[in-house]
């Protein structure tokens, strides 16, 4: 059979090398001739490559030939990087060698004649196996192909990049029915189980979802928790996830008593709703734990409900208490066409001569959803010709019902329209199912392995190209249940989990998970990605004796406890992505510059204390993660030599820490820095960020107390960093001997934005007068003011087009909330006008001096304020009384401690 990864894999290589090749042609002279050879093979073999993917079906010599193919290009591109790695180190060497008139190469790390006679030895070993592989291609029949991969239109694609979860049809009757059941008031069960079960693709998830999230629901229950099991029903693991759902995280190490008490608190007299989604175990004694730990959370509360969704017949049977099941049939066919139109066409016409094939290609979906949600996103943006292709190999399928909708999911993989996006998706493989990705952390990943090669002709970064391959991935609906932030950005997906087994199935020869130690035979098998789940202490990383583990080129070790990296990582020098996250790693070992190749590497939430000064050597590095280490006290002195760092992800709750880098600003490279504490020493002012033009999304800037004067300020340059999305400004105490407001807003004034910024807090600014560039920023969507205690007067807001959510909380000086606060003037013109036409959620809070909050001025009705305010919270305002009496479309109105000291909700 044939495999589906590996001629994206040989493209994805194949790519990857020429452009390596074609980039060290210039900087290293002596090899010229070398290069341009090795640049020259892989295009020969790149023109092949189409042609035999469509013969490794068939021939077996030419499924040899590509897995030949692989091997050599994997070696040269590593090679091809450890030229890029010591031209790096020589750009460094000189950097930091300014001062002293000595030639660099006395300094390197290689001798300079010894690098040259190992590379070139290499070199040409390559360039004489490239040659016989392309001789090699004539006699098994392989002819040159022009490749044309199907072309997106960014355009197109924005039209629906709103569009996250698949259309909804078909179910509102069993929608209704389970709303109702769950609302009964004559439930006098302490908790009733009602399992959802079908089989994979059939909408389980999405139907409760709806559940989940209907008003009735949300008015009924007091708490509502979300679980995605899969295979791990764990009562320890779900109780955490139970937690976290509520939003009351707790540390791994917490035992079961601990979590067990802690929901107690939380839950106990407390009605809920716990929805477990895909449970796969049939072990009923794990069950009967869990629910008997559950019971006792409880002691008074009646009528708390679980769902829980399930292919399995057998755990529904398990898991149900006194009450039945229910059993989701399949779709009509015409139901299934609507949901296919939907996601190809959204809410557009469905253009002539498409009406009849597509309803053909809906009823191969066997009234699946998933099916018919993932072959609408796969015909997006195409035209007629592609539209009856598809229908023609449909037509070609066979096997059952499950065999086929699993062979539709894999055709929507093949037509993928680039071989690295079906690359990106394989990838996936490499988590837990149910697992919640993360956007920025897979891009990074893509990034890491390769996958994403920046494009000149369309001036987009690694980093663009990869969210073009999210947002494709999400509106084919093979990535679902996308989550947005306040500015409409994609966070995070899960894949269903037809989707995941699907990716499982074609990975199954490059990506290896492994629970607890095994002896399985790796033999012929040459493994890229591996991930070692859960162990307590129990050794088993089995690649130091396996020749399958040598080009191990991502290794996750999540959770694991006891673990020691130092005595293996010598062995794994193809290592491009090591992540550590929440495992029990208290230090990097000064050997982890032997990782040359390494581009993403994560120890969020560990107790390591200390970067050592040799992870500086990783010229290479892209990803440093190190968010939530309570333990680290400082970083390598060296910190500014990882010239190629790109995202510094390293978030402290602590905002009164002033550990960071020296000179940051000399990573030019750099795009994600969450936050950047201001210090007085040289190395840490606020000019480090003049040069950081490419720092994008959310931007912290803590202890602006430091920065003293205008010209100060503006050194920050934030004014030209136009894809910072969020931008938060932060005072800390007010320094007794800065009387002058003055001196204040002059700081304010220097620190203006780019007209792109769609979010801005600023805290415990302590000047009195607001800038006035915060009103000109046309697109801002937040705006929070929290605690600036000497402000007299707000900005005008009131024309900001797509201002939503505007949060006001600590203005002690402020008396009065005036006209100027609406318009710098009375209505424009004439006809109706609107102020505040995008605000929907509405905060005053902790204003212990305002009086009156007045109305907008209005001649005769042509004004209409707050047209699509929905939600407003005024609390602890002891002495309002004044404010607006028409607000049209206010259904959330929360009321707490005013001048007569009530409260109330509406």
């Amino acid at each position: 059979m044939a495999d589906a990864l590996l001629v994206p894999t040989v493209e994805v290589l194949v790519q990857t090398a020429i452009n390596l090749a074609s980039e060290q042609i210039g900087p290293f002279p002596g090899f010229m001739n070398d290069f341009a050879r090795l640049w020259r093979a892989l295009r020969l073999i790149g023109a092949v490559l189409r042609d035999a993917e469509e013969r490794q079906v068939t021939n077996e010599a030419v499924k040899f030939w590509l897995e030949e193919l692989e091997r050599v290009t994997f070696i040269a591109g590593n090679l091809l990087d450890d030229f890029n790695f010591e031209m790096n180190r020589r750009r460094i060497e000189i950097q930091n060698q300014t001062k002293r008139k000595v030639c660099f190469f006395f300094f390197s790390r290689f001798n300079s004649i010894a690098f040259r006679r190992k590379m070139a030895k290499q070199i040409r070993e390559i360039n004489m196996e490239l040659q016989r592989i392309n001789e090699d291609a004539p006699h098994l029949g392989l002819v040159s192909r022009v490749h044309i991969e199907r072309a997106l239109s960014p355009q197109n694609r924005e039209t629906y990049s709103d569009t996250i979860d698949r259309s909804f049809v078909g179910r509102d009757d069993d929608v209704s029915a389970i709303v109702t059941q769950l609302t009964a008031t004559d439930n006098n069960e302490t908790i009733s189980v009602l399992p959802i079960v079908g089989m994979g693709g059939i909408g389980k998830t999405a139907l409760v979802q709806k559940v989940f999230n209907d008003r009735k629901i949300m008015q009924h229950f007091d708490e509502r928790m979300w679980v995605c099991v899969s295979e791990d029903f764990n009562a320890d693991r779900l109780f955490l996830l139970m937690l976290e759902s509520l939003k009351e995280p707790m540390p791994e190490a917490e035992s079961r008593e601990v979590r067990v008490k802690h929901l107690k608190k939380l839950l106990d007299g407390r009605k809920y709703l716990l929805v477990l989604d895909d449970v796969w175990n049939e072990d009923s004694a794990l069950w009967h734990d869990f629910l008997v730990c559950l019971k006792g959370i409880i002691s008074q509360a009646m009528g708390s409900w679980i769902l829980v969704t399930t292919r399995s017949l057998k755990v529904a049977h398990i898991m149900r208490i006194s009450f039945g099941l229910r059993y989701l049939e399949e779709l009509s066919d015409d139901q299934c066409w609507l949901i296919l139109k939907e996601n190809a066409f959204g809410t557009g016409e469905v253009p002539n001569g498409l009406q009849h094939v597509g309803f053909k290609i809906a009823q191969r979906c066997q009234g699946l959803p998933l099916a018919a949600s993932i072959l609408g996103g796969t015909l997006r943006y195409k035209g007629a010709d592609e539209w009856r292709i598809l229908e023609s190999e449909l037509q070609s399928l066979g096997g059952g019902e499950y065999i086929e909708v699993f062979e539709i999911l894999k055709l929507s993989f093949a037509r993928l329209p680039h071989p690295s996006l079906k690359k990106c998706l394989a990838y996936c493989s490499i988590f837990a199912g149910g697992f919640q990705m993360e956007r920025n952390q897979l891009i990074q990943l893509w990034m890491a392995e390769g996958f994403l090669h920046s494009n000149p002709r369309k001036n987009m970064c690694m980093e663009e190209v990869g969210n073009e391959y999210f947002t494709i991935l999400l509106d084919s609906n093979l990535f679902q249940d996308g989550e947005k932030d306040d500015y409409g950005n994609v966070l995070n997906c899960r894949m269903n989990g037809l989707v995941y087994d699907m990716v499982q199935s074609i990975s199954e020869h490059k990506t290896l998970r492994l629970k607890e130690s095994t002896e399985a035979d790796f033999h012929d098998k040459t493994f890229r990605y591996l991930a070692m789940e859960r162990s307590d202490g129990e050794e088993i990383l089995p690649f130091p004796q396996e020749e399958s583990f040598r080009y191990i080129t991502t290794l996750f070790l999540l959770e694991n406890k006891s673990i020691n990296i130092d005595g293996w990582i010598s062995s794994l020098t193809s290592l491009r992505v090591l992540n550590l996250a929440s495992s029990d790693v208290e230090e990097f070992p000064e050997s982890i510059n032997k990782l040359s190749h390494l581009r993403y590497l994560d120890s969020s939430d560990t107790p390591i204390k200390t970067l050592p000064e040799s992870l500086c050597q990783l010229n290479n590095l892209q990803t440093l993660r190190v968010r939530d280490c309570k333990s680290l006290t400082n970083f390598p002195n060296n910190f500014k030599n990882l010239v190629s760092l790109r995202h510094f992800d390293f978030f402290s709750r602590d905002k009164s820490s002033d550990m960071m880098p020296l000179a940051i600003g000399q990573l030019y490279a750099l795009q994600t820095l969450p936050f950047f504490n201001i210090g007085e020493e040289a190395g840490r002012q606020i000019g480090q960020l003049e040069s950081l033009d490419n720092l994008s999304e959310s931007l912290e800037i803590r202890n602006l107390e430091l920065v003293r004067r205008k010209k100060e300020a503006e050194s920050a340059n934030l004014i030209e960093k136009s894809n910072i999305n969020e931008l938060k400004l932060l005072w800390n105490e007010l320094d007794s001997s800065r009387e002058n407001d003055i001196e204040y807003n002059q700081v304010l004034e220097g620190l203006q934005p780019h007209q792109n910024l769609k979010g801005l807090i600023i805290e415990r600014f302590f000047g009195d007068q607001l800038s006035t560039w915060i009103g000109k920023l046309e697109k801002l969507v937040k705006f929070e003011l929290r605690n600036c205690r000497n402000c007299k007067e707000l900005p005008t807001l009131g024309h900001m087009p797509f201002l939503k959510y505007l949060h006001l909380e600590g203005l002690d000086n402020m008396t009065t909330i005036g006209p100027s606060f609406y318009s710098e003037s009375t209505v424009h013109g004439g006809g109706s006008s609107q102020l505040f036409p995008a605000l929907e959620h509405l905060i005053l809070e902790n204003m212990l001096n305002l009086r009156d909050w007045v109305e907008a001025l209005d001649h005769d009705g042509a004004v209409v304020v707050f047209p699509v305010l929905n939600t407003m919270r005024i609390k602890k305002c002891p002495q309002i009384a004044t404010f607006p009496s028409h607000f049209p479309c206010l259904k959330n109105l929360h009321i707490e401690h005013i001048n007569n000291g009530s409260s109330a909700t509406h």
